[in-house]
């Protein structure tokens, strides 16, 4: 593949690193995992309401996991708040299979 996106996905997941790890085995040498989801948060109710694992992820274990994961040119940012309770916050995080295709 050359491009993988988990949009607002990796919070359900049980083990966000293999699921990254996964995403990035489906990479070609050159192509890009695009990573959209929560920055760390605090509003509990997100488990039963939403069925979420995670409460958001921090800028830190998002950069090590896609390293981790082989992943070079690794970036994390993070994206405006929401206006409206719970205010949560995208995180957008991006990383390259390295070599030439």
């Amino acid at each position: 593949m050359d491009i993988v996106i988990l949009s607002q996905a990796l919070h359900h997941s049980a083990n966000p690193q293999e699921a990254l790890a996964a995403a990035a085995r489906l990479l070609r040498p050159g192509g890009r995992l695009i990573v959209l989801d929560l920055n760390r948060h605090h509003f509990d109710r997100a488990r039963e309401l939403y069925g979420d694992h995670w409460l958001g992820f921090s800028e830190a274990d998002l950069h090590d996991w896609l390293r981790g994961a082989g992943l070079k040119q690794v970036e994390v940012q993070l994206l405006t708040p929401e206006a409206h309770p719970p205010h949560f916050q995208p995180t957008l995080a991006t990383g390259v299979v390295e070599g030439k295709g």
